[in-house]
């Protein structure tokens, strides 16, 4: 009895002092280089680029168009996109791709 309570001891141990002395797994290792002035210079310079992100599904191209519209309204430097499709339900529709 005596050495099952040490064992269970030991490992308990084991598991809370391994579980403390591990680092994180989103922590950045402590010698992270840093971002120059010249590097964020040189990005803000070129511009980041445009990423397509899907927006919305629509079951004719002038509501894709009319909805890309509106949102191009709000935000004049993003690129709207209708390309046609089958939607999850396995129909044709018009899918809206938002540029920004």
């Amino acid at each position: 009895m005596r050495t099952r309570k040490i064992l269970a001891g030991l490992a308990l141990g084991t598991t809370l002092g391994l579980g403390l002395m591990a680092a994180p797994a989103q922590a950045a290792p402590a010698t992270a280089p840093v971002a120059s002035a010249d590097a964020e210079g040189t990005v803000a310079a070129r511009g980041a680029q445009a990423t397509r992100h899907f927006y919305s599904s629509h079951w004719t191209r002038s509501d894709c168009i009319a909805r890309g519209n509106y949102w191009l309204s709000k935000h004049p430097s993003w690129v709207a996109e209708c390309d046609p499709g089958v939607g999850t339900d396995g129909k044709f529709k018009y899918h809206l791709y938002m540029w920004y």
